[in-house]
Parts: C-alpha cells; sequence; structure tokens
C-alpha cells in the first residue's frame, strides 16, 4: 500500500502542506514578536480588538461554505466553474455586509476615531479574502505543492512589509492595512498560479440555483464555525469592554494586548494534535469498518497520545512561560507570561478536541458537534461576564478552560451514542501509559 501510486501522491500531497504549515508558522511568530515589541502592550491590545470583533464576523463572509465547495470539486469536477464564481460572489457580498455591520457595531458601541477606524480598515481586508477558493481547488487537485508554494511565498512578502513598517516607525493604522495586504498578496499570488495551471477566472458562472444548494448545505457548518470562533475569541472583544469603565480605556487595551501575546504563543503549537490527527485518522476509520473492538482500542489509544504529548508540552511551558515571554517580547509583556502558563493548562481541552474529531466524524455526529459547540461558547461568554470585571484577562481565562471542559469533555454524557466516547477519552487520560499496547 505504501509503495503504490495514490499513496505516494498524496503522501507528497501532505508533506508539502506539512513544509508550509511549518515554515508560515515561524515567520508569523518571528514577525509577531517584532511588530509586538515595536507596538507595546496597549497599541497592541488596540489592533488586536479590531482583529478580534472582525475575525468573528468574518465567519458570516465565505457562510460555512469552503467545506461544502472543497468536498464537491472532488465529487464533481464538472460542476468548478459554477462552484468557485458562486463561492466568489457570496464572499464578496459577505465581505460587504460584514464592513457595513463593523461599521454600525463601532458607531453603537461609541469608539473613538481611532477604534474606528482600526475596525473598518481591518474588515475592508475581507474584500479581499476569496482567494482562498482557489487554493480549495488546488489542494481538491491533490496538488499541495502549489498551495504550499503560493502561502509561503505570501508570508515571505507579508512578513517583509510588516518589518519594513517598524523599521520606518509606522502608526498603528498601518498595521491594520498590512491585514489587508496580507489578504490581497494572497489572493494575487493564488491568482497568477490558478491563471498559469491553464485556468481563468472569467469562466466561473455563479448561479442562483448553486447559491441556495450551498446555503442547505452549509448552515450547519456556518453556526459551528460561529460558535467555535465566538469561543475562540470573544475573550478579547470582552475584556476591553468590560474593563474600559473600571480601568480606562488605556489599561483595558494594555489587558488585551498581554492576552493576545498568550493567545500568538499558544498557538504556535496548536498544529501538534492535528497533524497527529491526520496521521492516525485513516487507520482509526479502517477500523470502524472492519472491527469495531478495535475502533475503540485505537481512538482510546489516540487519547492515550494526546494526553502524553500534553504533558511533554504544557508541563514545561507552564514553568517557563513567563521568562520565555520576557526572553522573546520584553519585559513590557510579563504578564503575558503570566497567562500563557494559565493557557499550558487549558491545551488539554484543545488536544481531546482535535482527537475527539476522529469519533465525531466517524460516527456522523455532526449535529451534536455543533451543539457542543454552542453550548462551549454560551458557557464560555456567561463565564466571561462575571470573572472578566472582577479577574481580568485571568478570569478569561478559566472562563475557556471551563468551557472547553464542559463541551469536549461533559456535553458527551448528555447522548447514549458519544458517553462511549466519554469512556475512552477518560481511560485514555488515566491509563496513557499503556500507549503501546493497541496493534
Amino acid at each position: 500500500m505504501f509503495r503504490s501510486e495514490g499513496f505516494q501522491k498524496y503522501f507528497k500531497n501532505f508533506s508539502w502542506l506539512f513544509v508550509e504549515r511549518i515554515l508560515r508558522l515561524a515567520l508569523i511568530l518571528g514577525t509577531t514578536i517584532v511588530v509586538s515589541r515595536y507596538l507595546g502592550a496597549e497599541r497592541l491590545g488596540q489592533l488586536n480588538y479590531a482583529m478580534a470583533i472582525v475575525s468573528i464576523g468574518a465567519v458570516f463572509v465565505a457562510m460555512g461554505t469552503n467545506e461544502v465547495i472543497s468536498r464537491d470539486l472532488v465529487r464533481h469536477p464538472e460542476r468548478r466553474n459554477e462552484l468557485l464564481g458562486t463561492g466568489f460572489a457570496m464572499n464578496v457580498t459577505g465581505a460587504v455586509v460584514l464592513n457595513i455591520v463593523v461599521l454600525s457595531y463601532g458607531l453603537l458601541k461609541g469608539l473613538d476615531t481611532l477604534m474606528l477606524l482600526l475596525l473598518m480598515i481591518t474588515a475592508a481586508g475581507e474584500l479581499f479574502r476569496w482567494g482562498t477558493l482557489i487554493e480549495l481547488f488546488f489542494i481538491s487537485q491533490v496538488k499541495g505543492r502549489i498551495s504550499a508554494k503560493v502561502g509561503v511565498a505570501a508570508t515571505l512578502v507579508s512578513s517583509g512589509f510588516k518589518l519594513l513598517l517598524v523599521y520606518q516607525h509606522a502608526p498603528i493604522l498601518w498595521f491594520a492595512g498590512a491585514y489587508v495586504f496580507d489578504c490581497l498578496i494572497s489572493t494575487v499570488l493564488f491568482t497568477i498560479a490558478y491563471r498559469l495551471n491553464k485556468h481563468h477566472l472569467r469562466k466561473w458562472r455563479p448561479s442562483l440555483r448553486m447559491f441556495k444548494y450551498l446555503l442547505v448545505q452549509s448552515w450547519p457548518m456556518l453556526v459551528y464555525a460561529f460558535a467555535l470562533q465566538a469561543q475562540l475569541k470573544i475573550d478579547q472583544v470582552m475584556i476591553f469592554d468590560l474593563l474600559r469603565s473600571s480601568l480606562g480605556e488605556k489599561a483595558a487595551n494594555a489587558e488585551v494586548g498581554q492576552y493576545s501575546v498568550a493567545v500568538k504563543m499558544i498557538e504556535a503549537i496548536a498544529f501538534l494534535p492535528v497533524i497527529i490527527q491526520l496521521s492516525l485518522g485513516p487507520a482509526i476509520a479502517r477500523a470502524r469498518v472492519q472491527d469495531i473492538d478495535l475502533y475503540r482500542q485505537r481512538i482510546t489509544n489516540q487519547y492515550r497520545l494526546m494526553f502524553l504529548l500534553y504533558l511533554v508540552t504544557s508541563l514545561p511551558l507552564y514553568f517557563i512561560a513567563e521568562p520565555l515571554v520576557v526572553w522573546l517580547y520584553g519585559p513590557e509583556f510579563r504578564m503575558a507570561g503570566h497567562l500563557l502558563a494559565l493557557f499550558a493548562v487549558r491545551l488539554v481541552f484543545s488536544y481531546m478536541g482535535v482527537a475527539k474529531g476522529s469519533f465525531i466524524v466517524n460516527e456522523g455526529l455532526f449535529r451534536f458537534s455543533l451543539v457542543a459547540a454552542v453550548v462551549g461558547a454560551s458557557v464560555n461568554i456567561g463565564l466571561n461576564w462575571f470573572l472578566i470585571p472582577t479577574m481580568g484577562s485571568n478570569g478569561a481565562i478559566w472562563a475557556t478552560l471551563v468551557s472547553f471542559f464542559v463541551s469536549v469533555y461533559l456535553m458527551d454524557l448528555t447522548t447514549a451514542r458519544t458517553r462511549v466516547n466519554f469512556k475512552m477519552l477518560t481511560e485514555g487520560i488515566f491509563t496513557f501509559w499503556k500507549i503501546r499496547t493497541v496493534r
């Protein structure tokens, strides 16, 4: 099997995407450190507040259709131009609506002129995000090499632009503009790659029929993506909104800046469980068809591996978080080091949530996954209202920790079909040393 032409094709595709992920992650993290040191906690907080609001609303730009388009590009290649054309129309329309909503939000909140400009400039970047459709096309054609090269090239150009802004001592509005540049350069490069591979944008044909089809197919993914994005990003919005009246806008912005640095650091290692899940996923899927006992053993073993990964990454991070952040970002961000140590505790549910994806997919429990995400987001927002005013950004982390505990772990107790996963997950955590016993 491993020598077959098909396996080699998909393995090379995966390898290109993996290498691209590592290179882009290193470039983005390095650039983020330089930009953060230059802006300082307060201005970084202003920028990240705007980006958090836009990122939550940006879920509605693609309307959850990316997964459906990606799937149908493989199943129905003859519909390519209709799929991509309709996806393009939906993306641009969604981006225009997002800009109107963001402007209205800023005016209703009474944000100052600078914050309003940051919001509007950042939201404008979503008008150029439709290049992701071309990336979906290349991935569906098992041409990860092209996507990887374009992704790395775009990140190199984007990182160079941000470093130039730091060198020129540019004002903060330029860094919001850098996000627009990120989206634009990525789409331009993907468009060039699309043309070089003998494809033409002018052949894209949006249709009302495809629009209705995509909406019907994608609405569960839209709700799920919004709930998940809210759970991940709402903290940065609520920290500022709930603290500015008591601490003042400057201190509230600084608090968001500290929190965002910790978030960026924790995101730097978030890809590790994804790689493991992608590697073990095919074997788990085959076992589901062939042997249900072996299937459950493999899922349990995956949970053991994820918990072991959690111990290996989070325990050292917990103890070195503060000196590491001070070394990378400077003494001004010492508080972010303390927050990063708390984030390290939360990783256990992040890792288990990724591993749980194998069970959800193989059992077809997508509706349950949607409900769990909505419950998790609701718990997170509710706890934020109580904890942030008294505990600041520490309260936001504890709210996130509890919400992931509920959505990833406790929700499995609510249905008969998921209680078996609750047992496997629990067993995986408490018997992680038995990882080698599964065939």
